[in-house]
């Protein structure tokens, strides 16, 4: 098979250094490298690359990606992201997973999920 893994999420950003402080204190994510308009951010064994840019905010109805970024506990997760300052825009739940999108400083659509064992 050509394709073996998902290498690295590449996230345009209006403003990088705001996007790691964003994608850092709300998300919790560790930040591996930042230098520019370049970050690296782990989310969990798959990079998360942030690049400067984008001119301004894309429109989500636009979107081509959305990092789905897997949590233990949906309600928690969730409960957690509004008190930083997210706000959701989509929920869904199906017998295998509950999930729910928000947005980054750039609009940029992202989203939670936790998987149930079946």
């Amino acid at each position: 098979m050509l394709i073996q893994r998902v290498d690295s999420v590449l996230i345009f950003a209006t403003d990088v250094a705001r996007s790691v402080a964003w994608y850092r204190d709300v998300l919790g994510l560790p930040v591996r490298m930042h230098h520019g308009d370049f970050a690296v951010l782990d989310a969990g064994g798959v990079t998360l690359a942030l690049h400067g840019g984008l001119d301004a905010p894309p429109d989500p109805r636009a979107a081509q990606t959305m990092p789905v970024l897997g949590v233990a506990d949906y309600a928690a997760a969730k409960a957690q992201l509004e008190a930083r300052g997210c706000t959701f825009t989509f929920e869904n739940q199906t017998p295998g997973a509950v999930f729910g999108t928000f947005s980054d400083p750039d609009g940029n659509p992202l989203q939670i999920i936790q998987r149930r064992s079946a």
